[in-house]
């Protein structure tokens, strides 16, 4: 869902120049949608939206006034003008509070020549709620700029208003066709922005896989190519695996590795693993053959569709503390990597993965091992597109808390954190951070 931090109603030209029947300027519709406009006000603000009072208002000897509309504006008292100031004002319950913005457009979109998409920016808002009047006109030539300047648009499409029913349900029904998305005020009072899609970030997100992708096949290709044209220098000579012994077994086994070093001498190693003595062996047989292992454990990196990350709060046994982690567990015998991938992140966090973004998972180029230095065990890691699907279902003595952060608060988390962290969670938060 997006965050109301990240997102503005925009209250557009619901000015009694525009609203009362007296004015030559007066939209048929409006006056009925002041109570749908008020109601809209509120949610926006109880829901945590920024909020901004679009304007129009003519200079008194119409320089600035449409052409298409002066004549009509001239001999009509010059509405929305020093010379007719009520018509400049608004109904009472659609004034604006302390602190919210009044942009005043010098035409009919609320960005032509004006700061309003600057300002936006700035706060970092990407997703904009339209209501007001005319349907048709401003409003209509806002949404589609919005479009344009890459932010989420959604119209309530009760709390704006034009000339006739016909025109409006004509104008919203174009206005949907190209993207833009209609709400009802009474879905947006109770629900805020659960029903409002982050298209522009779910493209933004699609469209960065797809030049990943294609880098990746690139990047092999040119790999390849190299590799073929300049062969890699080989490797120095290598210690010769001669026996593995077990020492003890467990959840985790301890072993020693019995080597000759390249110069003849004998030379023992200490190792662990979770793999009995035959997997252990394999395991090392293959890594010595092909340096290419089956991963097995997942770290996944879930985005939810706002771009935020899930993180976890977990009691770890061996630090005697809680620590900050990435989902992530154990590959069972048979899973596939996205089977694991969707299970780890039920059982722990609740989460599911979207099943309207393909690939959901992604996962880096190979496996990377946890500690060279002490086991063989490996861990491919993955980015996964998720959303929420109930409740989290970990083991017993799993003590385990979701959480999530938005990617720009990213920074300030890991600069404020005082819980362990690991390593791999550490470097990957620092990634996204940047």
């Amino acid at each position: 869902m997006i965050e109301p931090a990240r997102a503005a109603f925009l209250l557009i030209d619901m000015q009694n120049g525009f609203i009362d029947a007296a004015s030559p300027l007066c939209i048929a519709g409006a006056a009925a949608t002041v109570p749908a406009c008020a109601h809209a006000l509120a949610a926006a603000r109880e829901h945590g939206l920024a909020v901004f009072h679009v304007r129009r208002a003519y200079a008194a000897d119409g320089s600035d006034v449409e052409a298409v509309r002066w004549e009509t504006w001239a001999e009509g008292g010059r509405p929305l003008s020093a010379a007719d100031p009520a018509s400049l004002d608004c109904p009472p319950e659609l004034s604006p509070a302390p602190g919210e913005p009044v942009i005043m457009k010098p035409s009919w979109s609320a960005f032509f020549g004006t700061d309003l998409a600057a300002l936006l920016r700035a706060r970092g808002i990407g997703t904009l709620v339209l209501a007001g009047t005319t349907t048709p006109n401003c409003v209509r030539s806002t949404a589609y700029d919005g479009l344009a300047l890459g932010f989420n648009v959604a119209v309530l499409r009760d709390a704006t208003s034009s000339r006739s029913p016909e025109a409006q349900e004509a104008n919203l029904a174009d206005m949907e066709a190209v993207g833009i998305q209609l709400l009802h005020t009474d879905d947006f009072a109770a629900n805020g922005l659960l029903h409002v899609r982050d298209t522009e970030a779910e493209v933004a997100r699609a469209v960065a896989l797809e030049r990943a992708t294609q880098e990746e096949t690139e990047g092999a290709a040119d790999k390849t190519n190299a590799v073929a044209g300049n062969p890699v220098a080989p490797l120095p000579p290598t210690p010769a695996l001669e026996s593995v012994e077990t020492v003890s077994t467990g959840w985790i086994n301890k072993y020693h590795l019995h080597y000759t070093l390249p110069d003849g001498r004998p030379y023992t190693y200490e190792g662990v693993s979770r793999k009995g003595t035959a997997r252990y062996e394999a395991a090392l047989g293959a890594l010595g053959s092909t340096g290419v292992p089956d991963p097995d454990a997942v770290c996944i990196v879930p985005l939810l569709p706002d771009g935020s990350v899930l993180l976890e709060r977990e009691f770890r046994y061996p630090l005697n503390s809680w620590c900050v982690s990435l989902p992530a567990g154990l590959i069972d015998a048979g899973e596939t990597l996205e089977e694991a991938v969707a299970r780890e992140l039920s059982e722990e966090t609740g989460y599911r993965l979207r099943d309207d973004i393909v690939p959901a998972v992604r996962p880096l180029p190979q496996p990377g091992f946890s500690s060279t230095g002490l086991t063989e065990e490996n861990v491919q890691v993955v980015f996964a597109q998720v959303e929420p699907g109930g409740q989290p279902r970990p083991d017993s003595a799993e003590l385990i808390e979701p959480f999530t952060v938005a990617r720009a608060d990213l920074r300030a988390f890991l600069d404020a954190n005082q819980l362990p962290i690991g390593t791999r969670c550490q470097l990957i938060l620092e990634l996204l951070a940047l």
